[in-house]
C-alpha cells in the first residue's frame, strides 16, 4: 500500500533506470522540450510560407458591366511577376526566427541533460553515503559512546571523553539525516524532470 505524504516518512532506496534512459525520457516528455519543438515547427512553417510567397500567386478576376442595353462579362487570370519584390526581408526574418528557435531548443536540451545528470549523481552519492552510515559509521559512533559511558562509570575516563563521543554521534546522525534529505530531494528532482513518479512508475 502506498504511503500518503502526511505519513512523514522518506522513500526507501530504489534502483534507478540507466542514466541514458532517463535522459531520453526527459527530452521526450519535459514540457519545456515539447514547447521548444512546437516553436521550431511553427518557425519552419512560417519560413516555408514566406518562401512560397516569393513565387507568383495567380488569381482569377471576374468583372461584370451592366449597361442599359446588354451586360458584359469579363474574366481573366492575374499573374503578378515579382521582379523587384523578392521578399528578401520577410524570408530573412523567418529564417532568423527559425535559427533562434533551434538555438533555444538546443540550449534547453543542454540545461535539462545537465539537471538530470546532476540529480542522478546526487542520488547515487547520497545512497552510497547512507549505506556507509548504516553499515558501519553509525554503529561505530553508538558503540564508541557506550564504551565511553561505561569507562566513565568505572572511573577510567573523564566526562570530556563522554562529551566528545556524544558530539561524534550527533555529527554522524546529522550527516545521516542530510544524506537522507539529499537522496529524497534528488529523487523528487528526477520525478519532476521526467514527469513520472519513479517510486510508483506512473505519470
Amino acid at each position: 500500500m502506498a504511503r500518503k505524504p502526511s505519513d512523514g516518512l522518506l522513500d526507501p532506496p530504489i534502483v534507478l533506470p540507466p542514466l541514458e534512459e532517463l535522459r531520453r525520457a526527459v527530452l521526450e516528455r519535459h514540457p519545456f522540450m515539447l514547447l521548444a519543438r512546437a516553436d521550431i515547427r511553427r518557425a519552419e512553417a512560417r519560413s516555408s510560407y514566406e518562401v512560397a510567397l516569393k513565387r507568383p500567386q495567380p488569381s482569377v478576376v471576374v468583372e461584370i458591366d451592366r449597361p442599359p442595353d446588354s451586360p458584359t462579362y469579363r474574366a481573366g487570370v492575374v499573374m503578378p511577376l515579382p521582379f523587384w519584390n523578392r521578399r528578401e526581408g520577410p524570408i530573412a526574418e523567418a529564417a532568423a526566427q527559425l535559427k533562434q528557435a533551434r538555438a533555444v531548443a538546443a540550449n534547453q536540451e543542454l540545461q535539462l541533460l545537465a539537471a538530470v545528470g546532476g540529480a542522478y549523481e546526487r542520488y547515487e552519492v547520497a545512497t552510497s553515503q547512507l549505506a556507509a552510515f548504516e553499515q558501519g559509521l553509525l554503529r561505530e559512533a553508538e558503540a564508541g559512546l557506550r564504551a565511553a559511558e561505561t569507562a566513565y562509570r568505572l572511573g577510567e575516563r573523564g566526562i570530556l571523553e563522554v562529551l566528545d563521543a556524544q558530539r561524534i554521534l550527533r555529527t554522524v546522525r546529522l550527516d545521516l539525516l542530510n544524506a537522507q534529505f539529499d537522496r529524497q530531494a534528488a529523487l523528487v528532482d528526477l520525478d519532476e524532470l521526467r514527469a513520472v513518479n519513479l517510486r510508483e512508475g506512473k505519470p
